[in-house]
């Protein structure tokens, strides 16, 4: 669903929870406006959704991160939240520097890993396994 189609939806069913009421707004007069939901601000970028495989051990990690106790808030954060906070700042890092992708085959993720820590580390280059061969 589009992001206008949501702000639309939105819109349509704020008067449901526009008021703390036992009926949740549906016993309203018709005399009442209806509420009004602000849509998104147009000058955020779209964000779109990329999808990750991260094994239990990294989850649990992320987890930890995210707990009251770490965080002093009075919910988690949620490991989702975080993991999307590492992944933003470590390709905000990435951009900013050079990292050897030439010869990374897809679904390598070891390659691919020590070829991001490298370049993440300020390495002056990044590995190359062909090197480990000759």
């Amino acid at each position: 669903m589009s992001a206008i189609k949501r702000a639309d939806a939105g819109a349509a069913i704020s008067g449901l929870f526009g008021t703390s009421s036992a009926t949740g707004g549906l016993a309203r007069r018709a005399s009442e406006p209806a509420a009004r939901v602000e849509a998104t601000p147009t000058h955020r970028e779209q964000r779109l959704r990329q999808g990750v495989e991260l094994d239990e051990r990294d989850v649990e990690f992320l987890r930890s991160l995210s707990r009251p106790r770490r965080t002093g808030q009075p919910r988690t954060l949620g490991s989702k939240f975080v993991a999307t906070g590492v992944l933003a700042a470590a390709i905000e890092l990435l951009r900013e520097r050079e990292i050897d992708m030439d010869g990374v085959e897809a679904g390598d993720l070891t390659e691919m890993t020590a070829r991001a820590r490298s370049a993440l580390q300020g390495d002056s280059r990044s590995p190359d396994p062909r090197e480990s061969e000759r």
